[in-house]
C-alpha cells in the first residue's frame, strides 16, 4: 500500500472526508487529494502530524510495508 493509500483508508476507517481531514491538520481539501494520489510526498513535520489526527504511527505511513526492515 502506497503513502497517500494508507492516509486514504485511514481517513475513510475514522469517516473522515478529505475536507475534515484538512481542517485538522491546517491545510486545504486539494493538498489531502494530491496526498492520496502520490502527486507528492510531505515534510517529516507534516507526516508527524497527519499521523496524529489519524490516530496512526509515523513509521506506518512511511515504511513501505512489503519490505523487511533489517537493524
Amino acid at each position: 500500500m502506497t503513502f497517500g493509500q494508507k492516509i486514504e483508508t485511514r481517513r475513510k476507517e475514522l469517516g473522515y472526508t478529505q475536507e475534515e481531514l484538512a481542517k485538522r491538520i491546517q491545510t486545504t481539501q486539494p493538498y489531502i487529494s494530491r496526498l492520496e494520489r502520490g502527486h507528492f510526498k510531505p515534510s517529516f513535520q507534516r507526516i508527524a502530524i497527519i499521523s496524529m489526527a489519524l490516530g496512526i504511527s509515523v513509521d506506518y505511513l512511511i515504511f513501505d510495508d512489503r519490505k523487511e526492515v533489517n537493524i
